[in-house]
C-alpha cells in the first residue's frame, strides 16, 4: 500500500514525523545530537514497524480503499480454467495477509498447496489496481506426466473495488520441459467477512 501513496505525501510525511520526533527527543530528554538522533531512530523503526502492522487497519476506511489502494486482506474464492484437460475448472480458497507495506498470499487445493514469493499492487493509467504476483506450488500427489514442484505467475485487475472482485490470467512452468506448460484464466472473488 505504501508503493501506492504519492511521492509527496510519503517524504512529507517522513520529513515531518522525523523532524517532529527528533525536537521532542531533544527537548524532553536533552541529550547530545548524536544521541537525540539514535532515539529518533529508534522511535521512527518501532512505529512505523507498529503502524504497518497493526495501526493503520482503523484508519483504513473506503476513502483510502478507492483512492489509494483496496484492503486485500482476507479470504478469497479462486477459480481457475487452465488449458490443462481441455479447460477444466478448479475452485479453491486462497488466503491473503496484507499489511501497510507488503502482502503475501497461500493456498490449498485438492493436489498440494502453493504461495505466493512475490507480490505487488500496481495502479494502472487508467486509476485501477492491478495485483501480480509470482508463487511457488507443491504437487502432493503428481501423477506419471506431472510434476512435483512449478513455479507461475498472475496478473489480475481488480474489477470493483467494493465486492473486490478480480480477473486476470496466469501462466506457469509446471511440465514445461515435456511442453504441457500450463495457462489460463483466474478469478478472485473476497469472501465477506
Amino acid at each position: 500500500m505504501w508503493e501506492l501513496f504519492p511521492t509527496k505525501i510519503k517524504f512529507g510525511l517522513s520529513a515531518i514525523t522525523s523532524i517532529s520526533i527528533f525536537y521532542l527527543v531533544n527537548q524532553i530528554f536533552s541529550v547530545t545530537l548524536a544521541t537525540a538522533f539514535s532515539y529518533t531512530l529508534t522511535i521512527i523503526t518501532c512505529l512505523a514497524w507498529l503502524f504497518g502492522k497493526f495501526l493503520w487497519k482503523p484508519f483504513y476506511c473506503a476513502y483510502f480503499q478507492k483512492k489509494f489502494c483496496p484492503n486485500f486482506n482476507g479470504t478469497w474464492n479462486c477459480r481457475v480454467a487452465s488449458n490443462y484437460e481441455e479447460g477444466k475448472v478448479v475452485e479453491f480458497p486462497l488466503s491473503i495477509e496484507a499489511d501497510f507495506f507488503s502482502i503475501k498470499m497461500k493456498a490449498t487445493t485438492s493436489i498440494g498447496n502453493s504461495f505466493s514469493n512475490y507480490c505487488r499492487v500496481i495502479r494502472n493509467p487508467d486509476d485501477s489496481f492491478q495485483l501480480e504476483y509470482i508463487f511457488q506450488a507443491k504437487n502432493h500427489s503428481p501423477t506419471e506426466t506431472d510434476t512435483v514442484f512449478y513455479e507461475g505467475a498472475a496478473s489480475l485487475r481488480v474489477e470493483d473495488v467494493d465486492t473486490m472482485k478480480m480477473e486476470g490470467v496466469f501462466w506457469t512452468n509446471r511440465c514445461w520441459h515435456k511442453k504441457m506448460n500450463t495457462a489460463g484464466k483466474i478469478e478472485l472473488v473476497k469472501k465477506q467477512d
